[in-house]
């Protein structure tokens, strides 16, 4: 009997445990709603422990207290009764993240509506703002969002009399270029409306009635057609539209006007924040270079931080991309010859001399075997070439009719690709200029080299000239002289993708024509900062 009452009270004691082990731990009390603490007892306490309501890291929390104890724990934002006036000022503007070019997952909130709380979370999102505004918050090597990361701001900013939106305007880079995008930027983000409404068009190629069906309900959302308008009107209204895309107005359904009406004006400027956050992260320039940015089709020439020269330039088409790279300009070449890349030669030439082998002859161009050695392209059966064991080198001649024109630019590169002029001139007249296989056509390329040459008259480090003027390229150039000119400095190029751009007069939105910054976009809205 005893041993059964002892197991008993094992058994008692067992279930005890075990009922009050599934019990939740007694929840600690908060000590902001301890009325026994003051107001500065609570806001040490916060910063010293920080409090669950308040998603801040130790790290955080010592950089805050830090900036506090420096004001003698002042706060700066809030008082008992309410915010103050320079704290209701932050506030707005910080509700205000994208004029700045920053995003809202940025910013840091609290269902907690305790004052010091609040506090402190206004304090770190001034903070984490001026720090993404200086530094960036764009991770463009891997593709992502850097951790958020707080930094601290001057003391004068506590005060009611400062403009709030002045204050974020003001940092970042001092270079001109940032400056005109983030003034511009902020402006027609405060003034504009934006929406995620886009359209899903095919293009013609791949399926003309669809697309064209396609093409005319997306007309009528946007009210730019009616129920009534004909096939003529439809097409008009289409120029209309690649018109004011900064396509050509050529009432064509392709690839260009398919990626336009996809985009939201959303999307639109959610690249302008990208592209901003690229200049905030930008190198120094030297004091002389060439710049290409190849959504907006421009080559711009540098020197003695001067603009010297603007040029229009053809890039690749969107199945041949131009890379985006840095090198130097080495050399300047008039009238060159043209090696035809073996991709060209497989997939262009080839199929032209199998319907006609004088195709050669007429294009002036010449055919080799291995050691340079001259085939007549008239003894060759072309019909029984394969184009994956193509064995040939083709090299068009100097002239006017040669694919590069009358002068190239030469730099090292992976890609094979270079800087040079075009018989086909008439493509510049073209807003959208898609058209290369990867290299750069530059409008008006002999003034270039001309303005290069300008400037590289003298070494700086030595007494050697350049034998070559800007007078005597032109003299080259008219007596059809081909001709090497090596640069004695060498002009640093960057080739870059930034697809919306800025200036003293306004904002330019340009295509994603190879829609390099996808990722990037969904980053902006799916992800935070850490």
């Amino acid at each position: 009997m005893r041993k059964f009452k002892r197991v008993c009270y094992l058994l008692f004691c067992f279930l005890i445990w075990a009922c009050s082990s599934t019990q939740p731990p007694a929840k600690k009390p908060d000590f902001l709603k301890n009325s026994k603490l003051s107001i500065q007892q609570k806001f040490l306490t916060l910063l010293q422990n920080g409090h669950p309501d308040l998603a801040l890291s130790n790290l955080e929390l010592q950089q805050l207290k830090a900036y506090y104890e420096a004001r003698s724990f002042q706060r700066i934002h809030t008082s008992d009764s309410g915010f103050s006036e320079i704290g209701l000022k932050w506030k707005k503007t910080l509700e205000r993240q994208e004029c700045f070019g920053l995003t809202q997952q940025s910013i840091l909130t609290s269902t907690n509506g305790n004052l010091l709380i609040q506090e402190l979370i206004l304090t770190y999102n001034i903070g984490t703002a001026v720090r993404d505004l200086d530094s960036g918050f764009i991770d463009f090597e891997h593709e992502k969002l850097k951790p958020k990361n707080w930094q601290a701001f001057p003391e004068t900013w506590a005060t009611s009399l400062q403009n709030t939106d002045s204050l974020l305007l003001s940092r970042g880079p001092l270079d001109s270029n940032y400056r005109f995008f983030a003034q511009h930027l902020f402006h027609f983000r405060d003034s504009t409306q934006l929406d995620s409404i886009s359209y899903q068009i095919c293009t013609e190629k791949k399926d003309k009635d669809l697309a064209w069906l396609q093409l005319k309900k997306a007309l009528l959302s946007m009210g730019s057609i009616t129920p009534s308008t004909d096939s003529l009107g439809v097409r008009g209204a289409l120029k209309t539209y690649q018109r004011k895309q900064g396509l050509n107005p050529d009432g064509r359904i392709g690839e260009a006007t398919v990626l336009a009406f996809a985009e939201s004006s959303q999307t639109r400027f959610d690249r302008a924040i990208i592209a901003l956050d690229k200049l905030r992260q930008a190198k120094a320039k030297p004091t002389a270079f060439l710049a290409i940015n190849i959504p907006s089709f421009q080559l711009i020439f540098v020197a003695d931080d001067t603009l010297r020269s603007r040029h229009n330039i053809i890039v690749g088409k969107m199945d041949h991309p131009t890379p985006t790279l840095e090198s130097r300009v080495n050399r300047i070449i008039t009238l060159p010859f043209w090696k035809v890349p073996s991709s060209i030669a497989k997939n262009e030439v080839l199929p032209a001399l199998k319907r006609n082998a004088g195709y050669l002859n007429k294009e002036h161009m010449r055919i080799y075997k291995a050691k340079k050695v001259e085939v007549n392209p008239s003894a060759v059966n072309w019909k029984k070439v394969k184009d994956k064991t193509f064995p040939y080198q083709i090299i068009q001649d100097p002239g006017p009719w040669n694919s590069l024109g009358l002068i190239k630019f030469e730099f090292a590169n992976n890609f094979s690709v270079y800087v040079h002029d075009t018989p086909s001139r008439s493509l510049f007249k073209q807003a959208f200029r898609s058209f290369s296989h990867g290299c750069m056509r530059c409008e008006a390329p002999v003034e270039l080299g001309k303005q290069i040459l300008s400037f590289d008259k003298k070494h700086p480090k030595s007494e050697q000239f350049n034998l070559v003027t800007p007078d005597s390229l032109q003299t080259l150039i008219d007596q059809n002289v081909h001709q090497e000119i090596k640069l004695l400095q060498g002009i640093p190029i960057f080739i870059g993708y930034s697809s919306v751009t800025a200036d003293r007069d306004g904002l330019y939105f340009h295509l994603d024509l190879y829609q390099k910054e996808q990722k990037l976009l969904r980053l902006l809205r799916t992800e935070n900062n850490g």
